[in-house]
């Protein structure tokens, strides 16, 4: 399903998108289904993972809540320091990788580049070891199934329960095949993960404390394989996403690469705090990237219930899927000035022109907000940091980039077009 130009919003803050459903364009609907005192809850879209179990396929708030505890153990200010610390050897060969282009004189698939990077990033999250696509420079099979299985993900999320009945039916049959392949590896994975010693003098990670929870307690294995899966997807696709449209800007932009490059020559770029407190334009270019490209653009489906919900003055009755459009709600007039434009400065020099900021919310809103948000803005800061200080970037030849917008899909997550660049070592 591509992206459709933004339209005349301004006409209308809500309309029909289904039975029972409505699309809700209004700025103050992403606290009003999400927010501390919100009554809704997540649709039935969220069964989609059935009979295993995830975070954030949880709907009953309780169960959220309770999960969502488990994994707040693994993201404590002792295992982002170690987190950073796994991400920089994977970074050094993203590095090297386009090294090698520079010698060879060959133009950069960024966008492979970067995909690989984030699912080797979450291999070694999860499964303590990367999938060795940066390494051997090609697609491991087992993303290409999970790939292909969420790109019918867009096309369907309208009818989630045709997903359900697909799912149950016809498990060995077209793409659904390529799922239940893709969840047995990653169970075969997580038993392998049993078996690594890790020095018990290192800090524990977040896969470390969800196989125990799933050693000490029983009915967690469907949690244990669903968690993971979820993991994989929504830890790498979302900063390769980010990633390949921040350099797509860098390339029709340079000037703003130019600033981030001298910003970010004065720093170390092995510590990602020191670069988010040192490198502010480089950290604004990222929130309007985020803003301009976000990673679900149209998912997050909620449901009223038998109250219902008053937004922004429109009252929506009980038992009404409600869909919340990131992409077209970040890109409304009233709420950004020069909405469809990319401006870094709007987040620093510029802040008028952000004219609502409930529109912004890239990484979620209250209990269901993303638990990993500084993990990725830490490796954003640290990828961007490392390219931006050592490279210039350009279009190759005939090129403008253009098929990264003119191809983008929304696939659930976001599917941006193909980016290639020409990567070039800076003299200074």
């Amino acid at each position: 399903m591509y992206l459709l130009p933004l339209c005349s919003l301004e006409l209308t803050s809500e309309i029909p998108s289904g039975p029972s459903e409505i699309t809700v364009f209004h700025p103050d609907v992403f606290m009003a289904i999400d927010g501390p005192n919100s009554k809704c809850i997540k649709s039935e879209w969220y069964d989609l993972l059935h009979p295993n179990k995830a975070l954030v396929t949880a709907r009953d708030k309780e169960t959220h809540g309770s999960r969502r505890r488990q994994w707040n153990r693994g993201f404590n200010s002792k295992a982002l320091n170690h987190y950073q610390e796994r991400v920089l050897p994977i970074i050094d060969q993203l590095d090297y990788c386009i090294q090698s282009d520079i010698a060879a004189e060959r133009v950069s698939e960024v966008t492979d580049l970067f995909y690989w990077l984030g699912f080797d990033r979450m291999g070694d999250f999860i499964f303590y070891e990367t999938f060795g696509m940066l390494s051997d420079r090609r697609w491991n099979h087992v993303i290409i199934l999970l790939q292909r299985a969420l790109s019918v993900l867009g096309p369907l999320s309208p009818v989630p329960w045709l997903v359900h009945i697909a799912f149950k039916l016809l498990p060995r049959v077209w793409i659904l095949k390529d799922w239940f392949d893709m969840v047995a590896w990653c169970e075969s994975r997580l038993r392998k993960r049993r078996l690594i010693h890790v020095d018990p003098s290192e800090t524990p990670d977040v896969a470390h404390y969800l196989l125990q929870d799933a050693q000490e307690s029983t009915g967690q294995e469907e949690w244990l394989t669903g968690d993971s899966i979820l993991a994989i997807v929504a830890g790498s696709e979302p900063t390769a996403v980010a990633l390949i449209a921040l350099f797509y800007e860098l390339g029709k932009n340079p000037s703003h690469a130019d600033i981030i490059h001298s910003e970010v020559k004065q720093v170390g770029i092995r510590d990602g705090r020191e670069i988010l407190c040192q490198c502010p334009h480089l950290e604004s270019a990222i929130l309007e990237t985020l803003r301009l490209y976000p990673a679900l653009p149209t998912g997050g489906y909620r449901k009223t219930l038998q109250e219902g919900i008053t937004i922004g003055g429109t009252y929506i009755p009980p038992e009404t899927t409600i869909v919340a459009p990131r992409f077209s709600i970040s890109r409304r007039e009233d709420c950004f000035e020069q909405a469809e434009k990319f401006i870094p400065e709007r987040w620093t020099t510029r802040p008028e022109m952000v004219r609502n900021r409930a529109a912004y919310t890239p990484f979620g809103t209250g209990h269901h907000s993303c638990l990993g948000r500084a993990v990725a803005m830490n490796d954003m800061m640290l990828i961007a940091a490392r390219l931006l200080r050592q490279y210039s970037v350009r279009f190759p030849p005939g090129e403008t980039g253009d098929a990264v917008w003119n191809d983008w899909k929304d696939q659930f997550t976001s599917n941006p077009g193909r980016l290639r660049l020409i990567f070039e070592s800076r003299k200074d």
